[in-house]
């Protein structure tokens, strides 16, 4: 099916009585300029273009929350514009936190009531990587052939293909027929849209070619040679941006705020990469030198992830480059340890 975009600023403007509603808006910043915002009828939305420049996991996973008793709130709410490195981000988020003995109690409230409504790609930052994981800049399956959204949108013309991929996904396309009129894809579109995904897979091939697309992984992990680690994290100043802008880290301190009155403990977000990120009472430390620091974050996204969940950690979205004050490319270290 395909919908106009006056059409569904209609379908949004009927169900804000029923949803919270949030898309990306552009920002003043020169780079890095989407962020996601709730929805203003006054103001012009992004759904295509790339990636926000927060992680949606910011709003699954929230800095700060209440987990005793649990503060996420039930309203039902469409988080649309999700890129494809959002979506893979919250395929391994749905692992750690939903599955086997252990559910987050805020996430899954806030997995539960969402509805997602992703988008292709139609350009690409410098940092984008995508490419480089086997992944493309438009929804593709998990192993198991399952669509990571409820609705996809592919960008043709001024036009939307609408692509189901969920239960929640047909139940939003019933209240988008509601409101709008729909069309069926023509063979015209259909070429567009794949004309449309090859240009912005070449873009990001492209910006890449100094890149192995031949990634071995495990070199991270056998690599213990201190001095190479040293070189790499020379400039690292320790700030943690790389894990807070990542769309897969779920590190956490919990703390206890009970009062007379309630029995409170908060969840926030913890970063391996702090000084004093798992330090016992006694000074003790796993990773005593900064360079172990360092390196557990590799580990962490290509090793130790995909060995718990069969997912790397890493999808390539490129926020850690584009928020290191260092510089520090990721893509440009795995490259360097595959050199050594």
């Amino acid at each position: 099916m395909v919908v106009s975009k006056s059409d569904l600023i209609k379908f949004f403007n009927s169900i804000q009585p029923q949803f919270d509603i949030f898309v990306p808006y552009k920002t003043e910043r020169e780079i890095d300029d989407l962020e996601f915002n709730k929805y203003d009828p006054d103001k012009e939305f992004v759904l295509d273009k790339y990636r926000t420049v927060d992680p949606v996991r910011a709003l699954f996973y929230m800095p700060s929350e209440s987990v005793l008793p649990p503060s996420a709130k039930s309203n039902k709410r469409i988080i649309a514009g999700v890129k494809n490195c959002d979506l893979l981000g919250l395929a391994v988020l749905d692992d750690a936190l939903l599955k086997d003995n252990f559910i987050e109690p805020n996430y899954k409230i806030w997995r539960d009531n969402s509805y997602i409504i992703s988008c292709d790609c139609t350009d690409a930052l410098q940092t984008c990587h995508c490419v480089l994981l086997d992944n493309n800049p438009y929804p593709n399956n998990d192993t198991e052939g399952q669509a990571l959204f409820d609705l996809n949108l592919s960008p043709v013309d001024d036009k939307f293909i609408i692509t189901v991929g969920s239960k929640k996904g047909e139940e939003l396309l019933e209240k988008i027929k509601e409101e709008c009129s729909l069309a069926e894809v023509t063979d015209n579109e259909k070429e567009i849209l794949e004309a449309n995904r090859a240009e912005v897979l070449k873009k990001v091939r492209d910006i890449n070619t100094d890149f192995s697309m031949d990634r071995n992984y495990d070199v991270i992990t056998e690599n213990k040679e201190a001095s190479v680690w040293k070189e790499f994290c020379n400039e690292c100043v320790q700030c943690g941006a790389c894990t807070n802008i990542c769309p897969t880290c779920y590190c956490l301190i919990l703390n206890d705020e009970s009062t007379k009155e309630e029995f409170r403990k908060v969840r926030s977000w913890d970063s391996c990469q702090l000084a004093g990120y798992a330090e016992v009472a006694g000074g003790g430390t796993p990773r005593e030198h900064r360079w172990e620091t360092f390196r557990n974050r590799y580990q962490c996204k290509h090793n130790f992830l995909k060995y718990n969940f069969d997912k790397l950690g890493c999808t390539g979205c490129g926020r850690c480059i584009s928020a290191c004050p260092a510089g520090i490319d990721l893509r440009e270290v795995i490259q360097s340890l595959q050199e050594v």
